[in-house]
């Protein structure tokens, strides 16, 4: 089944740690998990947000 949200937070080792289409919320989620090394995957654009938000 495939999920249309555009954003998928995940953790380093590929652990799908939530979905959504709002950006705030995909941040938020992220820094919960900031420890995981939690980044956000882009259905869109895929490399922009991997790139710019794991680096933090």
């Amino acid at each position: 089944m495939k999920h249309k949200e555009r954003y998928t937070i995940k953790s380093t080792k590929h652990k799908i740690l939530g979905r959504t289409n709002d950006i705030k919320e995909a941040l938020k989620i992220q820094e919960e998990y900031k420890q995981e090394g939690a980044y956000i995957d882009d259905r869109k654009s895929p490399d922009k947000h991997r790139n710019s938000f794991i680096k933090k």
